[in-house]
């Protein structure tokens, strides 16, 4: 199988430019809300449809035909078992169909498996799941297992702690994802097949990734192991460099090199942008194509892309969101994306036009602000739709409920 990253790619059919399915504005559910109506993964009985309709009742719309609202949500595979997943997604699309609103569910392999040991824990005998074959299932800092880290951090908005960077190409991970994925797509796909027509607008896609990369979500300070092995349960004097301007390491140890031996992709040297561009574009790739080959058209599949960051050289380019399988995606948080470096040009040379916004914070100070930043976004090329990270902040915004609104009457205006 090729390991190249994307050059041109089949253009998936167009059911908006078709007049069959609308844009999309959806936000996404933080589990960790301590709200009454939050969804958990493992509690299908929370996916109710007074919580469907939580956020079309807030906004003051459900949109039109031009331009809908609704929920996403992330499903993260490997932290829940697969009978409770299955339960959880079918509960939503339910739900979502009951409510007649429209939703976006996100399949992640990658981010979160912090209940895994048995395919992380590689150091701790006292600890479920050791098996010292489990280094071949975690990252590495160089050319082999002796490199196997033991923690990551992450910060999405505070540094924390957590298990070490996935392997994303270790044979187990992929395995399990696998099985998650065999499962838990042909629930959705046979929902989306009953749908009536007039119906099947209530399912925006399946989004596959959250911000695939390495570095990025999962990152490795200097010497990491040995600030967990001092202080194992103390994580306030933890390093807390990660930043952008240095490059894609972010100023870190680099990692990939696991994944890179994993994959055959090269044994030695030291790991490059472009060959990180190579293993994001695979997994994706992969992904899409498994999860099309259970029943999702690629219309309906986004890929979700991480590490587009400026200074836009120093990071890699827009281009591993791409496949044949899929709609691509990315984040938008510093700019809109007609200012995002080489999108343009990564999208025109690989022949493409639809994209997503799969994971937007884009606001301002007043309505207008707020207006201008999501007109931006779905008038640039094609766009499908805008997930906002996330809705339980968004909706204390009275500017900002107030700017869709006004967004989504423009868009009827315009039919």
């Amino acid at each position: 199988m090729a390991t190249g990253a994307a050059g041109r790619a089949a253009e998936p059919y167009d059911p908006v430019a078709a007049g069959e399915l609308p844009q999309y504005i959806f936000f996404n559910r933080n589990p960790g809300s301590p709200d009454q109506l939050r969804w958990r993964q493992g509690e299908p009985s929370r996916f109710t449809v007074a919580s469907m309709r939580e956020i079309p009742e807030k906004l003051g719309t459900a949109g039109n035909d031009r331009l809908r609202v609704g929920p996403s949500f992330i499903f993260s595979l490997l932290e829940s078992d697969t009978p409770t997943l299955k339960r959880s997604i079918q509960a939503m699309v339910e739900a979502a169909e009951e409510a007649n609103v429209p939703i976006l569910i996100t399949l992640d392999g990658q981010n979160w498996w912090e209940s895994r040991p048995d395919l992380w824990n590689w150091w701790d005998p006292s600890l479920p799941g050791f098996d010292p074959a489990n280094r071949e299932n975690v990252e590495w800092t160089g050319w082999g297992p002796e490199h196997a880290i033991k923690i990551s951090w992450r910060n999405w908005g505070t540094q924390i702690r957590i298990r070490p960077a996935q392997n994303i190409f270790a044979p187990r991970v992929q395995a399990e994802i696998r099985e998650k994925l065999a499962a838990c797509v042909p629930v959705i796909a046979h929902w989306y097949r009953e749908l009536p027509r007039d119906k099947k607008w209530l399912f925006g896609g399946v989004k596959l990734g959250w911000e695939t990369s390495i570095n990025v979500n999962a990152y490795y300070h200097e010497n990491g192991n040995r600030i967990f092995e001092a202080a194992p349960g103390a994580p306030s004097k933890d390093p807390t460099l990660h930043d952008a301007a240095y490059g894609f390491t972010f100023g870190n140890v680099g990692l990939g090199y696991a994944a890179a031996t994993s994959l055959q992709l090269r044994k030695t040297g030291e790991l490059t942008i472009r060959d990180h561009e190579v293993m994001v574009h695979r997994y994706l790739a992969d992904l899409c194509r498994h999860v099309r080959q259970q029943g999702i058209p690629a219309h309906l599949i986004f890929t979700h892309q991480g590490g587009t960051y400026a200074p836009w050289d120093k990071h890699l380019s827009f281009r591993p969101a791409i496949n044949d399988d899929s709609i691509p995606g990315w984040s938008f948080y510093s700019h809109d994306p007609p200012d995002c470096g080489s999108l343009a040009a990564d999208m025109e040379s690989a022949g493409r036009k639809q994209w997503a916004a799969a994971e937007w914070w884009r606001g301002g100070s007043t309505t207008a602000e707020w207006r201008k930043h999501f007109e931006r976004s779905l008038a640039f090329k094609q766009c499908r739709l805008i997930t906002v990270y996330n809705w339980e902040p968004f909706r204390e915004l009275p500017e900002a409920t107030a700017a869709v609104r006004e967004v989504v009457a423009r868009a009827k205006q315009t039919r």
